[in-house]
């Protein structure tokens, strides 16, 4: 048994060791926040294809290696093995520990920052006006959806989203840079459910680490006034429609909570047996079934007198690969090029329907990316000084901006600027972190610069622990 034993601990080793590379390549340089979050909040309805790699790349060179580094140390240091084994794994574990970053975020849990207090505004306490005529929104959520795609510098692929790019030229898009351009990427917004939180509230999502308890899910981001609770307490009724299960993550209980959302989800379409546990793939149902099924809601929600805001996530292009449906065709030598530019059609295909309904023209439409696509190996030959950033447009808004380009901001002001893009007018134009990108206002990237915001939003904040997070 103590052999076996032996054996298992150096296998374990040797998987910790792989498994810091897979985490790195596979996931990029994902945070403390990040990692805490999902080991917190229910991950029923992950894709077990996302850990596909973890076979190939973890478990079994692991196993390998860990039965060969069993057998020298049995051959050579078998008086001392215990001890090496003690040695190998305070090594490995180190080693991975600084892999993904972790040495960097328990530096910044010490460090406490009043950066969020100084400078985060109430949406409570600021008066917010409605006009008269009230717009529909719909807003989707474009799962990694990056302008990066538009020059990949790949030897067979030129721009992948040709539609989203003449959609930027046609429309208002903010930039950071005088061509198309986006959202510059902060930490607490670099996953799907920050992001949705980040859009919507104007805050990141951070995570408690001080805490020994387990998040409060019946009290998910208290003490915050979102986009969803807004519209909702102005008579305006919130949809969201997404392909995977919606308690992944805590996003069906951070919509219910903050708007009353009503909730199509792969449950939902699976209650109303509009497919079977046998239809799944990918992440539940494809991107292809998510347009049909908006396409239905959206004209029965339309034949309603009041206003909606119908918001939708696309999945096709998660990491690893992305989904490739039997409707893409495949232009590139790799599958998440094709992946990217089918993604790019069906939105062209879903506008284009949309075009032709009656609500269209009194319907702001808004499409952004939420965040940086996790692919990393996809990006390996990016140069080093190119600034990724996140897409975005606004279709059918009638407020002009005061600047769309050159522009430095993050997906926290899409907040306030969404409900300038229905016409709603905004005291001071700052709502929590979030500025009005419609305004002459600076952001707080642009009044701090981004190095030193992403830097201050790193650290341990009390004043958030205290406010915005709710424990059992």
């Amino acid at each position: 048994m103590k052999r076996v034993g032996h054996y298992i601990i150096n296998i374990i080793i040797a998987c910790l060791f792989f498994a810091s590379f897979w985490a790195r390549n596979t996931y990029g340089n994902f945070t403390g926040d990040e990692l805490f979050f999902h080991l917190l909040v229910p991950l029923g309805g992950i894709s077990t294809q996302s850990f596909a790699s973890l076979t190939t790349e973890v478990f079994i060179p692991g196993i390998i290696i860990g039965v060969i580094a069993a057998l020298i140390i049995e051959r050579y240091l078998s008086k001392k093995k215990k001890l090496v084994n003690i040695i190998l794994f305070i090594l490995v574990f180190t080693f991975a520990l600084y892999k993904i970053n972790l040495f960097t975020y328990i530096l910044n849990q010490i460090n406490e920052s009043k950066f969020i207090e100084e400078n985060y505004v109430e949406t409570k306490n600021i008066k917010i006006s409605f006009p008269k005529e009230k717009k529909n929104l719909i807003y989707i959520y474009l799962e990694s959806m990056e302008n990066t795609y538009t020059n990949m510098n790949n030897k067979d692929t030129k721009n992948l989203i040709p539609t989203l790019s003449k959609l930027t030229t046609e429309n208002t898009s903010f930039s950071h840079t005088e061509s198309q351009g986006g959202a510059l990427p902060l930490n607490g917004t670099a996953w799907t459910a920050a992001s949705m939180v980040g859009q919507t509230s104007g805050l990141p999502l951070k995570i408690n680490t001080s805490s020994n308890g387990i998040i409060n899910l019946n009290n998910f981001f208290p003490n915050t006034k979102t986009l969803g609770d807004i519209l909702e307490e102005n008579n305006y009724r919130n949809y969201l429609l997404l392909g995977s299960d919606s308690n992944y993550g805590c996003r069906k209980q951070y919509f219910k909570q903050h708007g009353n959302y009503q909730i199509y989800d792969l449950n939902t379409a699976i209650v109303k047996k509009n497919m079977t546990n046998e239809d799944i793939v990918w992440w539940g149902f494809d991107d292809d079934a998510l347009y049909e099924y908006a396409k239905k809601q959206l004209t029965e929600i339309a034949k309603k007198e009041q206003p909606f805001n119908y918001t939708m996530l696309t999945v096709d292009t998660h990491f690893e690969d992305g989904y490739l449906a039997k409707t893409c065709k495949k232009k590139y030598t790799d599958q998440y090029s094709n992946v990217i530019n089918c993604a790019d059609t069906k939105i062209n295909n879903f506008l284009n329907w949309l075009k032709k309904q009656d609500f269209y023209e009194d319907t702001v439409i808004i499409l952004v990316g939420d965040h940086l696509s996790m692919d990393s190996d996809y990006f390996k030959n990016i140069p080093a000084d190119y600034q990724r950033t996140i897409y975005n447009v606004i279709l059918n808004s009638n407020t002009k901006a005061a600047k769309t380009t050159n522009r430095q901001y993050s997906t926290l002001d899409m907040f306030p600027t969404t409900l300038a893009a229905l016409g709603i007018t905004i005291e001071g134009d700052r709502l929590a972190l979030g500025t009005n990108l419609y305004s002459n206002k600076k952001t707080i990237i642009e009044e701090k610069g981004y190095k030193y915001v992403s830097k201050e939003l790193d650290k341990r904040s009390s004043f958030y622990n205290n406010n915005f997070l709710a424990y059992k």
